[in-house]
């Protein structure tokens, strides 16, 4: 089995475990796809102590939160709370915890209302984690918008007529496009190049002006051969 057909099975096989369990469960998912289920006792020493067992992992790691931030080093976790160095939090404030080897990057974009799509240059694949933070102020033919948008309204003659007026939107390569408002954590939908963008009623308006500056966080060219996954019930 080939490494790509791996990592399908193992994120298929934890989507069906925790979608056919009847109570929420905590998960980690081991490089060579062993897959523990239960309650997380505690992290210490390079190991994961599960309420059904346990497995030696890495000591270096990245917590992903669920706003959007992170932080990397030796990972500890006791009495529900994820630790390393300076940083102490809630697990029930916890997206993901990888322990794989990867490059974490951190831009800043000024993405212009008038301009349409920007590309950002940076290069995903299917499955890599990301977070965009958006600030500021968008004038369109509706009003004016900060990055979630304007609830009341939508076209669908919009750059993206499924996302509301002003919102802030985002697609990797040629994929569809997704709504992202102020805040959006999640997984690349696709392979591509992300591109930003303001939702505008009307595509090529002079109308619309404005700049959301929008930070975006990364990981990327991740090893997956290498790589260790725990994802909390909470999520």
């Amino acid at each position: 089995m080939n490494r790509i057909s791996i990592i399908f099975f193992t994120v298929f096989s934890v989507t069906f475990i925790i979608g056919c369990s009847s109570e929420p469960m905590d998960v980690l998912v081991a490089a060579d796809g062993t897959v523990l289920t239960g309650e997380l006792l505690s992290i210490q020493s390079g190991k994961a102590i599960f309420s059904t067992g346990s497995v030696d992992i890495p000591d270096y790691g990245r917590v992903w939160c669920l706003d959007g931030s992170s932080f990397v080093g030796e990972i500890l976790a006791s009495n529900g709370f994820f630790e390393s160095g300076a940083f102490s939090v809630p697990e029930d404030s916890v997206y993901q915890v990888d322990w794989m080897d990867s490059d974490f990057l951190q831009e800043t974009f000024s993405v212009d209302a008038a301009l349409g799509w920007i590309d950002t240059g940076i290069v995903l694949e299917q499955g890599d984690i990301f977070s965009l933070h958006g600030s500021g102020f968008v004038f369109t033919e509706t009003g004016s918008s900060t990055p979630d948008g304007q609830d009341k309204f939508s076209s669908s003659v919009a750059l993206v007529p499924g996302a509301t007026s002003g919102q802030l939107v985002f697609k990797v390569g040629s994929d569809l496009p997704v709504a992202a408002g102020d805040s959006w954590l999640g997984e690349s939908p696709a392979n591509g190049s992300l591109a930003l963008a303001v939702n505008v009623p009307l595509e090529n308006s002079s109308e619309s002006h404005g700049i959301y500056t929008v930070t975006v966080n990364a990981c990327i060219n991740r090893d997956h051969s290498s790589a260790y996954s725990f994802y909390p019930a909470s999520r």
